[in-house]
């Protein structure tokens, strides 16, 4: 699989350690979301957790606290985001991710192999 050019991989594909990914893009929480060219959020995945950095704030969400990643809401995107479904009190219910430079599809495709539901 061809990976997107800001996707990048923290670890050796050919050993056997834990495999990261980074995308760089903007966030959308409860109450506002960040736009423009430039990217304002980063997402990074791992097995274990996901860490969603963005001038929003930052959000650390263990694995076993995503309930489903989704397809993102109409605003403010266009359904054009990946949603994060979690179980943390005190977190904004509705954490979108909008990833810069990646498809959307290949996104959610790669948070699906390091085991998030779907």
């Amino acid at each position: 699989m061809n990976l997107p050019t800001d996707v990048i991989p923290a670890s050796d594909p050919k050993s056997n350690a834990t495999q990261s990914y980074q995308w760089s893009g903007h966030v959308a929480d409860d109450v506002a979301s960040t736009y423009g060219p430039e990217p304002l959020a980063s997402l990074t995945a791992t097995p274990d957790e996901l860490i969603l950095t963005s001038t929003r704030g930052n959000f650390r969400l263990p694995r076993t606290a995503v309930i489903r990643i989704g397809r993102g809401d109409f605003y403010p995107w266009l359904f054009a985001a990946v949603r994060i479904h979690h179980s943390i009190s005190g977190y904004p219910r509705a954490l979108q991710f909008k990833p810069l430079g990646s498809k959307l599809k290949d996104v959610r495709l790669q948070l699906q192999a390091l085991g998030y539901p779907s």
